[in-house]
């Protein structure tokens, strides 16, 4: 996994989804990146944002050709703000370990 894949995979995403934030967490946040190590994104959205699950399979086709393993969650900021603070669930370590690699101008 190399840091020019990352910014590729964060260009498309930014493109194909005009995203509030996206926050990268994970082994690669930590430091520890293997050979196996997965890119974990989240993927924060405006409210409008119906369907996360149907969006997460959309943006995962946009950079389906960028040959790494990547995770991509979808969000929408107003559950993100909601959850973030609930022991248990993976919006607490984006929250609380999570490095933001975008965030919309404004």
């Amino acid at each position: 996994m190399t840091a020019d894949k990352v910014a590729a995979v964060v260009s498309r995403l930014v493109a194909a989804a005009h995203p509030r934030r996206i926050i990268l967490f994970g082994s690669y946040v930590r430091g520890q990146v293997h050979p196996d190590s997965d890119l974990d994104l989240l993927v924060m959205t405006d409210d409008e944002v119906v369907n996360p699950r149907a969006e997460g399979v959309r943006l995962r086709a946009a950079v389906a050709d960028i040959d790494m393993p990547m995770d991509i969650l979808v969000v929408p900021e107003s559950q993100f703000d909601a959850l973030r603070n609930t022991p248990g669930l993976i919006y607490r370590e984006v929250s609380e370990q999570g490095q933001v690699v975008y965030e919309q101008p404004g």
